[in-house]
């Protein structure tokens, strides 16, 4: 069956698009290039969706963003993918929804229930399915409990008993297949675990794997939830996610095993008959170590440009210059223009500003600024507090936080 699916560049998306792919389905995403802030007009999307007989629809946000909102990614432009379904001739449409939307209270949970309301409306046939927390080895939210699972205490919400049913993206991905393959017209199940597990458990379950022994939990504040996310750039680390967890996200895995025909295993026994390989755990290890770099680098940035414009003695900083062969005419503005480019260049990092770029751009101006003062200054390697062989871990951070942030 020829298949569409939009969304596949994401966690989920992904694992179906090999998935199918790897069991001989015919797909046709390169087809399909929909911004789905901006989509296309009614009649392009009919015409994507012509001689279609599946559409998978796999795009979602945890959080919304300047340029992505609920609303739009989560109902406005579904509900005009499923009416160019309708118009196209589409057999099928698949909708990856979510546990808990009729009754949850959130935004994330309301305008995704929208687009389910309008889909069991329509005369589609149709599958939506609602999972539950969907883990793996490409999940965001995986790699970010596990980073917590790592830490020397645990941080809970609360009392750590709100019930999660984590599903593995692999059962999520056989039961999309299932329902491409499916003759039932319309399908709907929630997609879960054997077995729901604890806030508390799960971050638990996640530090067996990685064999780490057991450590002491600590309940979290959640004042202050979403600047705390923004600074750890983590989209999941917001009070409406609190909510959805205090709410609760679990369900009966009868339909979904009477549907694929066997229990899709729970996440204790699936991660308890195996172990985190060294660079599951490293990645773990490393993941919240990430955002404090990024922000002890801005810092270092920072406070260099305040203490060379006002703290440091200015003759002996305009002697540096004068080292260096910057005319005594020019060195006054030259100082300032350097410490203010030094504070910006600290600001835009902790705030994550094109941030390969600019890192790209600390590293040639640390590199070229060692290399004028090796030829120029060569004593100054000779300094016992070292100014300048500082700069080597300094650049080392820089490349080490570049490669953090590319595959975060």
């Amino acid at each position: 069956m020829k298949t569409v699916i939009t969304g596949r560049t994401g966690f989920i998306g992904k694992a179906i698009y090999q998935h199918l792919e790897e069991n001989g389905f015919e797909l046709l995403n390169y087809r399909c290039k929909i911004d789905f802030m901006n989509p296309p007009m009614h009649q392009e999307l009919v015409e994507m969706f012509k001689k279609v007989d599946v559409v998978i629809n796999a795009v979602g946000i945890i959080a919304e963003t300047k340029t992505k909102t609920f609303e739009q990614i989560h109902t406005l432009t579904p509900i005009a993918l499923f009416d160019a379904c309708k118009k196209a001739g589409v057999k099928k449409v698949i909708h990856i929804s979510a546990l808990g939307t009729q009754t949850g209270t959130t935004d994330y949970h309301v305008t995704k229930n929208r687009a389910d309301e309008y889909l069991r409306a329509s005369s589609l046939d149709y599958a939506i399915l609602h999972p539950s927390v969907v883990y793996g080895d490409d999940g965001k939210s995986t790699a970010l409990f596990q980073a917590l699972a790592t830490l020397p205490l645990t941080p809970i919400i609360g009392d750590g008993s709100q019930l999660l049913q984590p599903i593995r993206v692999e059962d999520l991905v056989a039961t999309v297949q299932k329902c491409i393959e499916s003759e039932e017209k319309t399908i709907e199940l929630n997609v879960v675990g054997e077995e729901p597990v604890t806030y508390k458990e799960l971050l638990e379950t996640f530090r067996a794997w990685l064999r780490l022994p057991p450590a002491k939990s600590v309940s979290t504040p959640t004042i202050g939830t979403n600047v705390l996310g923004k600074i750890l750039g983590e989209p999941t680390v917001n009070q409406d996610n609190i909510t959805m967890l205090n709410e609760g996200n679990s369900a009966s895995v009868k339909p979904l095993a009477d549907f694929l025909g066997y229990t899709p295993v729970g996440m204790k026994e699936n991660l308890g008959a195996k172990e985190a390989n060294n660079a599951q755990k490293l990645y773990a290890s490393l993941y919240l170590i990430r955002p404090f770099l990024r922000l002890i680098i801005g810092f270092v940035w920072i406070w260099s440009g305040i203490v060379s414009a006002f703290l440091y003695p200015q003759p002996l900083a305009l002697e540096l210059l004068h080292e260096i062969g910057i005319p005594i005419g020019i060195a006054v503005p030259m100082l300032y223009v350097a410490s203010f480019l030094d504070i910006a260049i600290g600001i835009l990092t902790i705030i994550g500003f094109r941030l390969q770029l600019l890192l790209k751009f600390q590293l040639l101006v640390i590199v070229v600024y060692t290399l004028l003062l090796t030829a120029l200054a060569p004593y100054h390697w000779l300094h016992p507090f070292g100014p300048v062989l500082k700069n080597l871990p300094l650049v080392l951070a820089i490349y080490i936080l570049g490669r953090l942030e590319k595959y975060r």
